[in-house]
């Protein structure tokens, strides 16, 4: 068990031990009479304050639903709804004036005198304006009760309600729908406005429960909260009534704030009062009758301070008996733990005298020997701690000298030796993302592969691995391997890294240029092979034009076959071309014709996929110089590369403006666009998103080659909402070029 009072010196320890027995022997003895004595006058305080808040929540609750009941009465008087009735179908202002005044003088003479606690009543339409209110037509006490009155199908009782009067400051009020003479519809509410003091002065009259308690004071609080002060004086018999002019005055009735020790909450207990509360079922009030406690346990305070009084003294007394423990057993203490605080700061040449043979003294020998074989282990630990830290630094030189990455992890996983070179290790390591492997990664765990090789590596329990894995723009390989576990039984892991970017380059420079001398072997094939079948058909288009002379329309096809077939010739020698650098041939080119012809051309295409081709050409020079056919090639080639991306139901335009000395024409989609990690594969030889047999990789890497022979550019524009734009800049025919 821990000693509670562990920082505290023995030296008051035993003044409190024995100022503790003292306070005991006579404190609890004490304690538990008063305590009695006070348990019994409070529960009868309680019980009296119980039984008084119940007297005066029901007389408060009997009065209001009086009053509730008296405008219920007043609501079902058929000449009032007769004449409200009338008031709400008159349309004539002067009829209307007339009507206003007959129900404001009626309500004013022959409903107000029946109840003295009626200030006013007011009479409003279902639509929420006030109709008649005989003494405040234009200031109505409470337009925010108004607008709630009419949420309400029956009579309703409002909270308090702040008048800003000077002769009234505070209001309540009750509310009961109008209903038409044939009781079907409603059209409008009556309220009555109550004089609060009135109110509370005649019920507590009715009930007989005006008496004289001194000390005792009432309170009412709303639903919401907003409590009233009931003054003394109208509690007490010898009290105003409530016909007095003193009450109708608003004397003895004020509205508390919370700030005030009048103003907590009803259901909050205050240290210095007994109070009880209870609520008024009507209108759901809170009735809260409070006492002083000051002057009612004046006797039970006496008693408790005179058996405190004699404790202390009895404490004082035991307290001078002391002395002897205190010289001869706190001192030897106090002194042996000032030295243990000074050899703990360094200072170990402290020692303690030792002026007694008992335990105390000991003690003190004890800590003199552990002392001495303290300052010897400090001098030993002091050389070897010097040698550490020099082998320490050559192993932190090398270490960061190496131009390798190095990663130490210990058994949580957290880096404790590092590198500059490793830090695209640490970065992974510290964002907990993945990195992409150039190989599967096989774990037992994940036998089918994966392309993350972070899991893998840094995996504590993992095998030894080699991965080479990519990470931003690098490509790095990683040996991953054990360390050996600590004295807990955890392991650790150790990760060497080394940048062989510049070899894979070297190693795809060497792979493209294979692909480029296979690709030339193969065009060469392709030519062979299909300059002879695209000869035949060329022939043949040639013969069906020279035959069909009435027929336009297959004159106009046949023409269409011989420029494709042409086209696909060209096709041919630009793939070797491609591989063998040749020369385009340039002349002046009508490159809105051009853009006509290929989407003639696309339209079997674009039909089939329901895509929509448009052409917005604005540029006022068309012309351009360069090779017709490779440029018609581009444009083929842009279009149904954004068929193939938007799939169905899209829309592609061709636009064309004049930029200075260039023509620019853009190709935009409204297809899904290029992905962000793409953009910059794109004009790569054989990069391709598309699946597998579905593209070679060709076609943007020609066409942008095809348009800088031309002296132009072809380029991905950045991307906006949705789809893909690429533009195409040719030089201008210029003014007396041909």
């Amino acid at each position: 068990m821990r000693d509670p009072l562990y920082r505290v010196p023995v030296k008051y320890k035993l003044v409190l031990m024995m100022a503790t027995v003292c306070l005991l022997a006579l404190g609890v003895g004490g304690f538990l009479v008063s305590h009695s004595a006070e348990s019994s006058l409070q529960e009868e305080i309680k019980q009296r304050l119980e039984f008084q808040a119940r007297a005066y929540a029901t007389a408060l609750d009997a009065n209001m639903e009086m009053l509730a009941r008296r405008t219920e009465d007043f609501a079902s008087d058929g000449h009032i709804r007769s004449l409200l009735t009338r008031l709400l179908e008159c349309r004539d202002p002067s009829r209307e004036r007339r009507l206003r005044a007959d129900l404001s003088l009626h309500l004013r003479t022959n409903k107000l005198p029946l109840v003295p606690a009626f200030v006013d009543l007011t009479v409003l339409g279902d639509g929420g304006r006030i109709q008649v209110s005989p003494h405040a037509d234009s200031d109505p006490p409470s337009r925010r009760f108004i607008k709630e009155a009419l949420t309400h199908d029956r009579t309703w009782c409002a909270g308090i309600i702040p008048a800003e009067r000077e002769d009234l400051p505070l209001l309540t009020a009750v509310s009961t729908p109008l209903r038409s003479l044939d009781g079907k519809r409603r059209i409008g509410a009556l309220i009555s406005w109550i004089h609060p003091g009135i109110w509370i002065a005649s019920a507590l009259e009715k009930a007989d429960l005006k008496t004289r308690r001194e000390g005792v004071s009432l309170g009412i609080s709303d639903r919401a909260g907003r409590q009233v002060q009931v003054s003394s004086v109208l509690t007490e018999a010898t009290g105003p009534s409530s016909a007095s002019e003193a009450v109708r005055s608003g004397f003895g009735v004020r509205l508390m704030d919370e700030s005030s020790p009048a103003g907590r909450s009803p259901t909050r207990e205050h240290p210095s009062v007994f109070s009880r509360s209870f609520p008024i079922s009507s209108n759901g009030w809170t009735v809260r009758v409070e006492q002083e406690t000051r002057a009612l346990q004046a006797a039970v305070t006496a008693l408790q301070n005179r058996f405190l009084a004699v404790g202390l003294i009895l404490a004082l007394g035991a307290s001078l008996l002391l002395f002897f423990p205190m010289r001869f057993l706190a001192r030897p203490l106090t002194r042996m733990t000032e030295a243990v605080s000074r050899i703990r700061n360094g200072e170990l040449s402290t020692r303690v005298e030792v002026t007694s043979e008992d335990e105390i003294g000991k003690l003190a020998q004890g800590l003199n020997h552990m002392a001495d074989a303290v300052e010897e282990r400090t001098k030993r630990l002091e050389r070897t701690a010097a040698e550490l830290q020099r082998e320490s630094e050559r192993l932190a030189a090398v270490i960061s000298s190496m131009r390798d990455g190095l990663v130490v992890l210990d058994a949580d996983g957290q880096p404790v030796i590092s590198n500059a070179a490793a830090r695209p290790l640490l970065q992974i390591l510290a964002s907990g993302q993945g990195a992409t492997s150039h190989n599967a990664c096989l774990a037992p765990d994940n036998p089918e592969g994966s392309g993350d090789c972070a899991h893998c590596l840094f995996d504590l329990n993992g095998p030894d691995r080699t991965c080479i894995m990519d990470i931003g723009r690098r490509a790095f390989e990683v040996h991953a391997s054990r360390l050996a576990s600590d004295g807990n039984g955890r392991l650790g892991r150790v990760l060497v890294s080394r940048d062989i970017s510049d070899r894979i380059a070297e190693d795809e420079r060497h792979i493209h240029q294979e692909r480029l001398a296979v690709l030339g072997e193969v065009a060469a094939v392709m030519a062979h092979e299909l300059n002879n079948p695209l000869a035949s058909i060329k022939m043949f288009a040639q013969m069906l034009e020279e035959d069909v002379h009435e027929d336009e329309g297959l004159r106009e096809k046949a023409r269409v076959i011989l420029r494709n077939t042409d086209t696909c010739k060209r096709a041919i020698r630009e793939l070797l071309e491609y591989a063998t650098n040749a020369t385009p041939e340039i002349g002046e080119v009508d490159l809105h014709e051009v853009i006509s012809d290929v989407i003639r051309f696309l339209r079997p295409v674009r039909e089939r996929a329901e895509i929509e081709v448009s052409a917005d050409l604005r540029a006022t020079c068309p012309q351009v110089m360069g090779d017709e056919v490779q440029i018609r090639q581009i444009l083929v080639n842009l279009v149904v590369n954004a068929i193939q991306a938007i799939g169905e139901n899209g829309t592609i335009t061709i636009s064309t403006r004049n930029a200075g000395d260039y023509l620019e024409v853009d190709v935009a989609d409204t297809g899904p666009g290029v992905p962000e990690e793409s953009r910059e594969d794109i004009f790569k030889p054989f990069f391709t998103t598309k699946s597998r047999g579905e593209g070679t990789g060709l076609g943007l890497p020609t066409a942008r080659r095809i348009a800088e022979l031309q002296g132009g550019s072809l380029e991905l524009l950045p991307p906006e909402e949705s789809g893909a734009t690429f533009r195409i800049r040719l030089r201008c025919t210029l003014e007396g070029e041909v």
